[in-house]
């Protein structure tokens, strides 16, 4: 049995095991927080680290290079992560920096079968857990051979594959995945097994299971899992079958998210309940997420339940009071801080500081190309915009960042033009001396859609991430912001 010793290290106090030699050996834990308490602390703890990290380039193991890569990436030193990466691919050629690029090549092709052939021999160059015990790029591999033979309606492929699926965190989206296709392709059954045993594998990471590795991200799909069998059940036509699905999609989270109410509604329309219909499509309305897709079981139930034309005038009386309840939400969220100034080029190069508009009221959002949720929010931004678009004191200003592609200007000035958005955007490109996207570091962005509400003064009065859905919602969100801030 191992001693254990206890080691002071720049005043942190790490555990320390005697090996068979009696000579100190750090655990690994432990070192990982004393790495990271010198990443958080001073200047002089930051050079430490640093020299820790170059010292760790010495070894013959790939992991302390890729730990050496990670630290410096938290230092803000992204080009010499980026170095110590390229090194390690060449010092490692059968390492898990090449088997992690060398999986594209089975994502880049559609065709099932060549698919299939290049993850076999993926497999017997980088064998399953001979580098480290990373299951999840194996799982990622097999579910896209899988996904391939699905798209191709080869059922029992899609099934082989959908149920070698090894991650218990990650079982459930897999097998959602590929009960999503093969239901397009007409196999209900089958989709409903798949399904069935997601919502089971959620079910048990929300309760049972909820202290694993994982287990958030297993859990957060159970009311969407529910609500896709429900989906398949009211496909056919099992509707009190589908009731019992919805109710625990229901019963899963508050607020229930709308495509939940959506299929309770589609269900409920079919068993003929349409004042219950009209209920629960009033209320989604009255919260802002009313949509092409939704609205036509509105006016279904609101032809059945009142008798008259005046389905638009109902619409706007129940969104009347979304910007009330906006502005009654987010004043509890106010905040104060100094906004950052930068100086970043737009599109088409010319040169924009944020200083450029003092004392007005700015809305940043940060964005990219490759960002779905982003771009989902663009139509209503846009309706945002159109809104204040004879208030001079009201300015947007879309910062891309994090880009991937070579030519990123190009790329984000194609995509506004080809979608008609009249955003002025600016870029955040790569500092070449440090590789940081220098404006969304500043602005301690931890991803994407983020936007900044900036008051005439030059303080962050609201920062909020992510995009939740419905147009209405979100210009309501962005107009309350915008109206509290004004006011202070």
């Amino acid at each position: 049995m191992k001693k254990v010793l206890p080691i002071l290290l720049s005043g942190s106090l790490l555990a320390v095991a005697a090996n068979s030699n009696g000579q100190a050996k750090i655990s690994q834990d432990s070192l990982m927080r004393y790495y990271n308490r010198l990443a958080k602390g001073s200047d002089a703890e930051k050079d430490l680290l640093s020299d820790k990290m170059y010292a760790l380039t010495k070894s013959k193991k790939e992991t302390d290079w890729l730990t050496a890569a990670q630290y410096f990436y938290r230092l803000k030193k992204n080009n010499v992560g980026d170095s110590i990466q390229a090194a390690a691919e060449k010092k490692f050629p059968a390492g898990i920096i090449v088997r992690n690029k060398s999986v594209d090549t089975i994502y880049n092709e559609n065709d099932p079968a060549k698919k299939e052939a290049l993850y076999k021999a993926w497999v017997k160059k980088f064998p399953e857990g001979k580098l480290n015990d990373d299951r999840i790029i194996y799982d990622y591999a097999r579910n896209s051979v899988g996904t391939a033979y699905a798209i191709a309606d080869n059922l029992p492929k899609a099934l082989e594959y959908a149920n070698s699926i090894v991650s218990p965190f990650w079982k459930g989206q897999g097998w959602v995945g590929t009960a999503e296709r093969i239901a397009k392709n007409g196999h209900t059954a089958e989709a409903k097994v798949l399904l069935k045993k997601a919502i089971d594998n959620a079910w048990e990471f929300k309760t049972t299971r909820k202290n694993e590795e994982g287990a958030r991200f297993a859990a957060i799909g159970y009311p969407g899992y529910l609500s896709s069998y429900a989906q398949l059940l009211y496909n056919d036509k099992e509707y009190d079958s589908a009731l019992v699905y919805l109710k625990r999609a229901e019963q899963a989270e508050t607020p229930v998210r709308p495509q939940v109410n959506e299929m309770y509604a589609k269900v409920l329309m079919a068993k003929g309940e349409y004042s219950e219909v009209f209920a629960r499509m009033s209320e989604i309305t009255a919260q802002g997420k009313l949509n092409s897709n939704n609205k036509d079981l509105l006016a279904a139930a609101y032809a059945k339940v009142r008798n008259d034309n005046k389905l638009e005038s109902y619409i706007d009386s129940l969104k009347s009071g979304l910007n009330k309840k906006m502005q009654e939400e987010f004043a509890k969220q106010i905040i104060q801080e100094p906004a950052p100034g930068f100086t970043l080029k737009d599109v088409d190069g010319n040169t924009v500081s944020l200083s450029d508009y003092k004392g007005k009221t700015i809305v940043l959002d940060f964005w990219a190309t490759w960002c779905g949720p982003c771009k989902a929010s663009f139509p209503a931004m846009k309706k945002a915009m159109e809104k204040y678009k004879n208030d001079p004191n009201v300015k947007f200003l879309f910062v891309h960042t994090w880009e991937k592609e070579a030519d990123a200007p190009a790329n984000a000035k194609k995509f506004i033009t080809s979608n008609n958005y009249p955003f002025e955007v600016l870029m955040d490109l790569k500092d070449p001396a440090t590789g940081v996207n220098k404006v969304v570091d500043i602005y301690k962005v931890q991803g994407i859609p983020t936007k900044f509400v900036i008051d005439g003064k030059g303080n962050i009065r609201f920062r909020f991430t992510g995009f939740s859905g419905g147009d209405d919602a979100a210009v309501a969100e962005v107009s309350a912001m915008i109206t509290l801030a004004n006011q202070q």
